[in-house]
């Protein structure tokens, strides 16, 4: 079967092969204090890779890497519902491990893993959903706990809540909280923290009350208005509504009144990869340092008829979305942007927002996943914008691919190098470092298909690919309608 971006990879699975072998630190005892980082399992300091993936429906898992000083290492995880101390049974539809989120969300001083399964059945009720908690703790993963969507189910038939999700302090109270799409009327569903082991939370709430009905899409957290709760951006339709010709991002400011909607972005229905195929990707990040987190939107799944990728970037304000500022866009004949506007290139098919050179700037990395290099179909490249003041620009922007130095394999056809994308601080330096995942084939491996993580560092001059690192993965999964990536937010 061919791969195609609009049947979005994931990378997951097992783990075959490291570039570099790094010792494991010892994790320290727990502490009473929240963890400092959001993605710390074994709370050692470094942060912890999650890819989610497997078999369309029937075989689903999600792949842990452990962090050390030079990144991802060697110490592999592998968690599924047939594991020990995981809840339920691996069946077939349950689509445990669709979408994957981090959080300290008992307040142990250990991060969590959340994994959603949508499909999952509960009794009689068909597709309820749940989301499995798997605890940290000082030697890493342990034993879950699952709840189950609080949405009443009508005729048997569930919400399958967690197609997407985020985590954040969303209603500003200080603790963490969960954040997760549903299919019924309530849109998305606000579990409220802290949790407890035994399945104790502080109560739920919807944010369909303001809309005539919110099909949610994709769930973008991070800080818009640069106060101590976690905003949300709400990537889909309002079915209520009588004009179907835009694709939202609707802004629910953290606080109090997390759950009425505050704001709202409406971007043409250009049949660039709306609502309902692979769909928009959204990234926040300050990238004029205005103490503001901005928008970027990648529309970059193009329809049949050759529309050209791009990124629209809204900037923030105190109190969300500018209304004043226009948005910039940004695409591939963008002054200083490398390469052509082509249709095919699916640039904007992935994002993702970070400080790759540690100037206090957030930078984006965008994924053109089916970029042509020379004769060479679908290589893929990923291009990162500079943050500066005034915002993103062409200026300086950069371009990656399995042609740059230091990048481990070279280009081949459907390699789609760039097809996910994440930017982290890995290696604790102040500056974010990119992974980005790919379709490669792994030639001197007799298995159908494989993929390759890179891991490009962040430098003082922007990303740089020397010392670059990569793990060949397994990856049994071509879903359809893939919204989130294989790498959990």
């Amino acid at each position: 079967m061919r791969f195609r971006p609009h049947l979005r990879a994931t990378l997951a699975a097992t783990v075959l092969a490291a570039a570099t072998v790094t010792p494991l630190l010892t994790a320290p005892a727990a502490s009473a204090a929240p963890a400092k980082l959001a993605d710390d399992f074994n709370g050692d300091g470094y942060r912890d890779l999650v890819m989610q993936g497997g078999e369309y429906r029937t075989d689903r898992r999600v792949t842990v890497l452990y962090g050390t000083s030079a990144g991802p290492g060697t110490r592999v995880q592998t968690i599924h519902q047939d594991s020990t101390g995981i809840p339920g049974a691996v069946e077939s539809g349950d689509d445990w491990g669709y979408a994957a989120t981090t959080a300290d969300l008992d307040r142990d001083g250990y991060a969590d893993l959340v994994v959603a399964s949508p499909g999952e059945n509960v009794g009689d009720v068909s597709g309820r959903g749940g989301l499995t908690v798997v605890w940290g703790s000082a030697t890493g993963l342990g034993s879950g706990t699952v709840f189950h969507s609080p949405i009443a189910p009508v005729d048997n038939e569930g919400d399958r809540l967690g197609y997407d999700l985020a985590s954040g302090d969303f209603d500003g109270d200080g603790d963490p909280d969960l954040a997760a799409t549903s299919s019924s009327s309530a849109g998305v569903v606000l579990l409220k923290g802290p949790f407890t082991r035994t399945g104790g939370k502080q109560g739920w709430t919807s944010l369909g009350g303001s809309y005539g009905y919110l099909s949610a899409q994709h769930l973008v957290a991070g800080r818009v208005t640069n106060d101590s709760a976690t905003d949300l951006y709400v990537i889909g339709d309002d079915l209520g509504d009588d004009d179907s010709t835009h694709v939202s991002a609707f802004f629910h400011r953290g606080g109090a009144d997390f759950a009425t909607r505050a704001g709202r972005i409406d971007y043409a229905d250009d049949g660039g990869g709306g609502v309902g195929s692979s769909g928009p990707q959204g990234a926040i990040g300050d990238f004029d340092k205005d103490g503001y987190g901005d928008l970027a939107f990648g529309r970059g799944l193009e329809n049949a008829d050759g529309m050209r990728g791009y990124v629209k970037v809204k900037y923030g304000s105190a109190t969300g979305p500018s209304t004043t500022r226009a948005s910039a866009t940004f695409h591939q004949d963008t002054t200083g942007v490398p390469g052509a506007r082509e249709a095919g290139d699916y640039f904007g098919s992935a994002v993702a927002a970070g400080d790759v050179n540690g100037d206090g700037y957030a930078d984006l990395a965008i994924g053109a996943s089916g970029e042509d290099l020379g004769s060479v179909r679908d290589a893929g490249t990923v291009t990162v914008l500079l943050g500066r003041a005034g915002g993103l620009s062409g200026t300086g922007a950069k371009a990656y691919d399995q042609n740059t130095s230091g990048v481990a394999g070279g280009p081949e056809a459907d390699d789609y190098f760039g097809v996910e994308l994440k930017l982290t601080d890995y290696t604790r330096d102040g500056r974010t470092d990119l992974i980005v995942g790919t379709g490669d084939q792994v030639s001197d491996v007799n298995v159908a298909r494989f993929g390759l993580i890179h891991q490009l560092n962040g430098s003082s001059t922007g990303t740089t690919g020397t010392g670059s690192r990569a793990w060949s993965v397994v990856s049994l999964k071509l879903p359809y309608e893939r919204l989130g990536g294989p790498f959990a937010r």
